[in-house]
């Protein structure tokens, strides 16, 4: 009897149970599209009672009581918390995490939380880039990523920043980083002038660099992707490091206008000390009276009577000033974003005669045409202006200003340009090269690309894009006659113009499948892309022309005519895939493959491959580490990958020949000697790296180590003479 009674109230408290609890069911969807979500945790508040959502968002849960509390997560999303009440039927829209939003990089064909990279980058924020006074882009690096080193090829304004990340891996090939600006690939490095037709004396030229075109105030952000791990997508052109450069967009709401300017005074500061005349002086007469040689010169008799005389360095030199004016528009709907800017830039050189300007118009607008559809076009024109002189070399501004002596004025009684003329040896003013010849240079640069993406599920992205990269270029150098004096002549002058004309264009199309299954969150894109660039010249000079106001070639002595041209080009085909996977945002891991072929290189070795792997472990979100009030993030990385370097210029493995003049005529002989096996530099790199931030982002650390070796160094192969001509080098690249 007493175990019927126990048995019997077992059953009765069981259905009371079963009496209390409460089936609830409803759909969770995505505030941004509304499509139902797959994977998301539902969980009663306090228990161990949860189930997930099917492929359709929905789920169906049994709680205790009416008084329960569903919590609701899923990686990326907001945690929302929703009491039960009366409530049976329970939908619930999330919004993704705007803390995470904030953490997104651009990566290589994507985007990615920045804490789920397992590569080393770093990243230059707009108030960094803000927080410098640059004409070029590439100058707001300096000194503001670890492992980036920035040094101006010249002071000219306009011209090339050298860019090395990691230090130099080639020789005899490009070294400059990747720039990839919203997707489109821009020419890495600098141009030489030389190329563009301005030769600025005794061979020597400047560089010319193609981002003094992009205007700074466009610019969100820039992402620098240094191990190979993170570079190895962009397989042969990313073996010197790959700089994502990302620009405004439009956002939903009222159009926003906005006017930034800016104003700067430039000088510099130091000079090398030099002596006056009075030290000069007593130096000539000190070297006259231990040597017993050269010319007594009586106004050096006595020194304490002479000034200064001329500094030269102070005369070249000058106080230059800059500045730049934007106006931008900024807005759209929900269905269309714009962006819209025009800026202009003027900035003139701290040495005499050197100058650059540049007005620049940027259309970057995004359309969502349907929930499955969006499409956008990027669009950027500049115009740059720049006046340059042989600052440098052995016939540079500098060098002769540092080489003239102090008791030569810049201008004689009559108002012309002094000269020196000492027994031995002549010079020219310096004043007088910095102002009497031009060097101009004009450029024009269209920049962009259309995009279309199609979205047919939640899980699945398809993107096709159209890039393309026009330019041209003029140049004009202008030598006119002048006479400074005996020996300090040039009576015959000489122009010459170069046109330049360049064309590069590619066609993209990658898939991208994203999904998260509870802890898991499973990234993979698989993509393809083709690309060509064409290049020409035409180049028409003279000298001897009737007078230096005249400056047309065609009215040159027809014996001094020349006109010259050249044309090029090269292409690259390539496949590619990336792999990431999180395991609870704790375990990470990507793997990239890419594959080119490019006709940079010989049918025995045209293709090659690329392969990076990366791990990372965030222990900070370990259950040990999750809420500690110190460290707010911490991740251990490890990679390896490797790259390669196509950047040799074409046709070098093929055969050309060259005409000379023979007593016969016209004679042919081989300039270049073929090597169709020459291969690709490749690049094979490790880098264990380490981050660490602590109380909510305050104090950030990131440590990295890493090895660094370049394989397959192309070179250029010393011949016997019997290979050709005595005096054409006999070298092949090898």
């Amino acid at each position: 009897m007493k175990n019927f009674l126990v048995f019997f109230m077992a059953l009765f408290l069981s259905f009371q149970l079963l009496a209390q609890q409460v089936t609830i069911s409803g759909t969770v969807t995505d505030a941004a599209d509304g499509v139902g979500m797959v994977g998301v945790n539902i969980v009663e508040k306090g228990t161990s009672l949860g189930t997930i959502t099917d492929t359709d968002g929905k789920f169906t849960l049994s709680v205790s009581s009416n008084s329960s509390v569903l919590v609701i997560s899923s990686i990326g999303y907001e945690t929302v918390e929703v009491n039960v009440g009366n409530r049976r039927v329970i939908n619930i829209v999330m919004t993704e995490d705007a803390e995470l939003l904030e953490e997104l990089v651009v990566i290589g064909y994507g985007t990615m939380k920045k804490s789920d990279l397992s590569g080393a980058s770093v990243t230059v924020s707009e108030d960094k880039i803000k927080g410098t006074i640059a004409t070029n882009l590439d100058q707001a690096l300096q000194g503001r990523a670890a492992g980036v080193t920035s040094v101006m090829t010249s002071g000219a304004p306009g011209s090339s920043t050298s860019i090395r990340i990691r230090g130099q891996a080639t020789i005899n090939a490009g070294a400059e980083p990747l720039y990839v600006v919203d997707g489109v690939i821009w020419q890495g490095g600098s141009t030489n002038s030389s190329s563009l037709g301005l030769n600025l004396g005794n061979g020597k030229s400047s560089s010319v660099s193609p981002l003094s075109t992009l205007n700074p105030s466009d610019i969100v952000s820039m992402e620098i992707l240094k191990d190979a791990s993170a570079t190895a997508i962009y397989g042969a052109q990313g073996a010197n490091g790959v700089v994502l450069i990302t620009t405004r967009r439009g956002t939903e709401g009222k159009a926003k206008f906005s006017y930034e300017s800016l104003f700067g005074v430039q000088d510099q500061m130091r000079r090398l000390d030099m002596m006056n005349l009075r030290e000069y002086a007593t130096y000539s007469n000190a070297i006259l009276a231990t040597t017993s040689g050269g010319t007594e010169q009586p106004e050096y008799s006595d020194p304490s009577l002479l000034g200064k005389g001329t500094n030269w360095q102070d005369a070249i030199f000058r106080t230059a000033y800059m500045h730049s004016h934007n106006v931008s528009a900024q807005g759209g709907s929900e269905i269309v974003k714009y962006y819209v800017s025009g800026s202009f830039m003027n900035q003139e050189g701290t040495i005499i005669g050197t100058e650059f300007n540049r007005y620049a118009f940027r259309a970057n607008l995004d359309a969502k045409l349907t929930k499955w559809m969006s499409l956008g076009l990027n669009a950027m024109f500049a115009n740059t202006k720049e006046k340059l002189n042989r600052a440098e070399g052995t016939e540079g501004v500098l060098t002769y200003s540092l080489q003239s002596p102090p008791d030569i004025p810049i201008y004689d009684a009559y108002g012309n340009y002094a000269s020196m003329v000492r027994e031995g040896y002549t010079t020219i003013n310096p004043i007088a090269i910095a102002q009497i010849d031009e060097n101009l240079l004009n450029r024009q640069k269209l920049n962009g690309n259309f995009y279309i993406d199609i979205k047919p599920i939640k899980q699945i992205n398809l993107h096709s894009e159209l890039d393309y990269d026009i330019g041209h270029s003029k140049s004009e150098q202008w030598r006119p006659t002048y006479n400074f004096g005996p020996a300090v002549q040039r009576p015959i002058n000489s122009i010459a113009w170069q046109k330049n004309d360049n064309l590069w264009w590619a066609l993209k199309n990658y898939i991208t499948y994203s999904d998260t299954f509870g802890k898991h969150s499973l990234t993979a894109m698989l993509g393809q892309e083709v690309w060509e660039s064409a290049w020409e010249f035409q180049r028409i000079s003279s000298s001897n022309l009737p007078g230096n106001e005249i400056k047309n070639p065609q009215l040159g002595d027809i014996d001094t005519y020349s006109l010259a041209d050249g044309m090029g080009d090269n292409a690259m085909v390539s496949f590619f895939t990336r792999e990431t996977y999180n395991y609870d945002d704790r375990y990470l891991l990507t793997y990239t493959f890419r594959r080119d072929g490019s006709s940079s290189f010989g049918p025995s070795n045209r293709w090659a491959s690329f392969h990076s792997v990366a791990g990372s472990w965030r222990f900070s979100n370990e259950v040990f580490l999750r809420d500690n009030p110190v460290l707010t993030n911490g991740k251990l990385r490890l990679g390896w990958g490797q790259t390669g370097n196509s950047s040799i210029g074409s046709g070098l493995w093929d055969a050309s020949l060259q005409m000379f003049p023979t007593g016969l005529g016209s004679g042919y002989k081989q300039s270049q000697i073929a090597n169709p096996f020459v291969q690709w530099e490749t690049q094979e790199q490790w880098n264990l790296g380490l981050d660490l931030s602590f109380w909510h982002n305050r104090i950030n650390l990131t440590v990295d180590v890493y090895d660094k070796t370049a394989n397959d160094l192309l070179m250029q192969l010393q011949l016997p003479t019997y290979f050709g001509s005595r005096g054409n080098g006999n070298s092949a690249l090898t």
